[in-house]
């Protein structure tokens, strides 16, 4: 009878397919099955937002780079004279990007910086360094939310502490060879003349082109235009690279928004194929899914449910952790072909300081094992720590990620 009555429902109610809400006689849907299936409007409204927001930080590049033309560059360097101290930048970086959560943009917030010509790239290359070590704060946050179950917020810690402590490793070392020998510098200052023809690089004479598309609006907007009109040609400056820099912020944050709702759908299956895969494969889909979504953080924090359901390996998580890693670079490149002129060379090497670190640093993870094993070692050191105290491992956190820095920089410009 239950059976002829189930039958004749299905008649009248159709089953729901997956993705659907049906109350009456639903359907199992399987797990990571169910996600939002965007319109061809609403994909095609989002991806017109994408393209907008892009244009729009663009023009906030400009902006910064119009206020430091208002200021000169004399002005524009004194406002970075802190970061001058290799130490300080490096806490600078650190303090910044753990507080806005994108190494992104602090990175692409430096480059634009080096294109004001107030900001050298050997001021600019700790700081770099230190947004590579802020931005593993955001895994380590996020694994929090498992705290309901002691073994799977083990699992999960251990998983973004993997990405701290690759970064915390290679960064240490990094700065410290930089400080003696300056390898980053010599090396991408080697790139970027490699990309001159002419006395021109490839990105400058694209900057060029797209700044003479913009510098009408610029003109319009800026010292010289209406912030111009209402206020001295200082103020103004200044308020242009205040709003420029604000404009970059909000941009990131629309573009890691609309992205990760555009590619949920191929990103997620993509990671999930990664399990028990090669490390070439694991590599591409952390670096893929990094570009998609621009940001590193997204990637290595959507990698805790399989960290926690077991269902994808330490090791495999490091690998996926290495290519998010390469995959952030790519807006600090964007940000550094947007320069026009002559000074776009010391953007496109600024910008490939973290390229080159990034790159190189994962080619000696993925090449020496021993490191590997090192890293997943201390990870789960790191777990176990985590789970056995809380309130240490929130502690050790504020403290290294926001505290100590903020004492360093606030004592050091206050005794100078």
């Amino acid at each position: 009878m239950n059976e002829r009555v189930g039958m004749a429902t299905d008649r009248v109610f159709p089953r729901a397919q997956p993705g659907t809400q049906q109350y009456i006689n639903p359907s199992l849907i399987p797990p990571g099955g169910d996600f939002v299936a965007l319109s061809r409007f609403g994909s095609t409204m989002r991806w017109l937002t994408v393209a907008l927001t892009i244009v729009l930080m663009i023009s906030s590049i400009y902006l910064i780079l119009d206020g430091a033309t208002g200021l000169g560059s004399a002005t524009v360097s004194r406002l970075f004279v802190l970061a001058a101290n290799p130490i300080i930048g490096l806490l600078i970086g650190i303090l910044a990007t753990a507080t806005i959560q994108s190494s992104s943009t602090v990175t692409a917030l430096t480059v634009a910086a080096v294109a004001t010509g107030g900001v050298s790239v050997p001021v600019a290359v700790p700081i770099i360094l230190g947004a590579n070590v802020g931005t593993t704060i955001t895994p380590l946050i996020l694994a929090f939310s498992y705290l309901g179950d002691r073994k799977q917020f083990q699992r999960a810690f251990t998983s973004a502490s993997l990405h701290t402590w690759f970064n915390l490793i290679f960064v240490v070392a990094a700065f410290l060879l930089e400080m003696l020998f300056h390898p980053l510098q010599q090396l991408t200052w080697f790139l970027s003349e490699a990309l001159t023809s002419g006395g021109q690089t490839a990105g400058s004479s694209t900057g060029g082109a797209v700044f003479s598309f913009f510098s009408p609006l610029m003109k319009t907007i800026g010292h010289r235009g209406f912030l111009g009109s209402i206020m001295s040609t200082q103020t103004a400056s200044m308020m242009s690279i205040l709003i420029g820099a604000i404009l970059v912020l909000l941009c990131m944050q629309v573009l890691k928004a609309q992205l990760s709702v555009l590619t949920a759908a191929t990103t997620r299956p993509l990671l999930e194929r990664s399990s028990g895969a090669s490390d070439a494969l694991g590599f591409f889909s952390g670096t893929t899914a990094t570009m998609a979504v621009q940001a590193s953080s997204v990637t290595i924090s959507s990698l805790l449910p399989f960290a926690a359901a077991r269902s994808l390996s330490l090791r495999n998580i490091l690998v996926i952790t290495l290519g998010a890693n390469v995959g952030t670079t790519f807006m600090a490149l964007l940000t550094a072909l947007a320069v026009p002129g002559a000074i776009g060379t010391f953007a496109i090497q600024a910008a490939l300081v973290h390229v080159t670190f990034n790159v190189l640093s994962t080619l000696i993870m993925l090449l020496i094992l021993p490191l590997r094993e090192l890293v997943i070692r201390l990870a789960e050191r790191s777990g176990k720590l985590a789970v056995g105290s809380c309130p240490k491992a929130v502690a050790w956190m504020l403290g290294g990620y926001f505290l100590l820095p903020s004492m360093v920089i606030i004592s050091y410009a206050l005794i100078r």
